[in-house]
């Protein structure tokens, strides 16, 4: 589900329209506090991302993605500002902090689903959507900021180890690693991270498995980057 916030009607309607047109489930929230008060219920289990204007009265957009940020539940949820061209100065600065891109009004079809396909696409290739883990874990949800803090630490030794290896041109090194890589890839169903490791671990031969291995440590740096990020943002 994908949760539209808008004070103006006409906005409401017209990104509804655009998303449902191509089969995506929408809710809608006329401010930042009632998209807060649907997020806070069952809604946070389902959402997959925010579209939020910026202006709006009550609670704008900023108040809402720093609410977000700081709510274990609702801080891994991406975050795209629906704005005016004089606000851009003001989206760029909350750029990774909660808000992945931004979208100018008046909006286009086109511009609106390109955004929202690359932030989907960019969630599922690193890591598993959170409720996906949650669920298949059987966890609380104010569990999964802390466990991707413990697992991102985790991956930073694997990554550092990793890297000591090739630079030693250590082919077993190399391959101890991508076996204590593939835990925390199960964890947080990070297929690509776990392919790379499998890939690696297969290689009939050392140097490429060392090949493999390069391909293996930007995987890992991807997942740990995305970890950090929950944990830094449930800590906010």
């Amino acid at each position: 589900m994908i949760l539209i916030v808008d004070d103006e009607p006409s906005a409401l309607i017209m990104l509804e329209m655009v998303l449902k047109r191509e089969g995506l489930a929408v809710c809608k929230a006329r401010s930042g506090r009632e998209a807060l008060r649907l997020l806070e219920g069952d809604e946070s289990q389902n959402c997959v991302l925010v579209l939020t204007d910026i202006r709006m009265p009550v609670m704008d957009g900023r108040e809402l993605v720093t609410r977000m940020r700081a709510d274990p539940r609702l801080a891994t949820i991406p975050v795209i500002m629906v704005t005016s061209a004089t606000d851009r100065s003001t989206v760029v600065e909350l750029l990774g902090q909660g808000v992945r891109d931004y979208i100018v009004k008046p909006v286009k079809a086109q511009i609106v689903m390109t955004k929202v396909r690359a932030v989907l696409a960019n969630e599922e290739r690193v890591l598993e959507p959170r409720v996906e883990t949650i669920g298949r874990l059987e966890m609380s949800g104010l569990d999964y900021g802390p466990l991707a803090d413990a697992t991102a630490l985790t991956l930073d030794i694997i990554e550092c180890g990793m890297a000591d290896a090739l630079r030693a041109h250590d082919a077993g090194g190399v391959r101890d690693a991508a076996e204590q890589a593939k835990g925390p890839a199960t964890v947080f169903g990070a297929n690509r991270v776990a392919t790379a490791a499998h890939c690696v671990l297969m290689a009939s031969t050392d140097p490429e498995a060392l090949r493999l291995a390069g391909i293996l440590v930007n995987e890992i740096d991807q997942l740990r980057s995305a970890l950090q990020r929950v944990s830094s943002t449930s800590r906010a």
